[in-house]
């Protein structure tokens, strides 16, 4: 059966995405993948996980556009030269992706504006405005970039609010990376400290996912 997959923040853990990807069997002819940003920086290999992530997306996966990817292309807007060869690549990249009942993007919406109408400073790091106010949309909305122990929950789970669900759980602090399965109601979770990438934990959350039953 396929399945609705999504992560977020890796943050140059291209080994921990691999591993994921692995361990949860993913077939790109049958799953949906959806990256949702902040693919560079803070990791052991933000190159390799943009050359990861392009692969993915060529053979059938989707990618959005991060902070840390706006900033790159803001760098090379600038005259710097680090992240010149992914111009195109990163250029590409959309700022959401609507996939009903889900919307996929990088930090979250302000309520009641027509998604075209978003400001792009707030799809790609808003936080307490999106985190706190109900949402009107009748969607769910899969974010990333704020890490979910900020937000009250343990290291490494995600974090639930009605029509709200959070995956960053905090690779880039040196946490943990996790592979959501939407369709199934699984979490895929690595510790990104383990430098084997042996242990792989699998754990379920509410099957009625903001709301909307799968």
């Amino acid at each position: 059966m396929s399945r609705i997959l999504a992560i977020s923040d890796i943050h140059g853990h291209v080994h921990a995405l691999h591993r994921l990807l692995t361990y949860a069997k993913y077939q790109a002819d049958q799953d949906e993948l959806y990256f949702v940003g902040d693919y560079i920086d803070k990791g052991p290999s933000s190159e390799g996980t943009l050359k990861a992530v392009e692969y993915y997306v060529r053979n059938g996966a989707y990618a959005i556009m991060g902070n840390h990817e706006k900033c790159a292309l803001d760098d090379i807007a600038e005259g710097s030269k680090k992240w010149i060869e992914w111009k195109s690549f990163l250029q590409s990249l959309p700022l959401y992706i609507e996939r009903k009942p889900f919307l996929f993007v990088h930090a979250g919406i302000r309520t009641g504006i027509p998604l075209h109408a978003q400001q792009i400073n707030d799809l790609l790091t808003i936080r307490d405005p999106f985190l706190q106010a109900p949402l009107q949309e009748d969607t769910t909305v899969v974010f990333g970039h704020t890490p979910t122990n900020r937000l009250g929950v343990p290291a490494g789970s995600v974090w639930q609010q009605p029509k709200k669900l959070g995956i960053d759980t905090g690779a880039g602090q040196q946490q943990y990376l996790s592979l959501i399965d939407l369709t199934n109601s699984i979490q895929y979770r690595i510790s990104v400290t383990n430098p084997l990438l042996t242990e792989v934990d699998v754990l379920m959350f509410s099957s009625a996912i903001n709301g909307h039953t799968q």
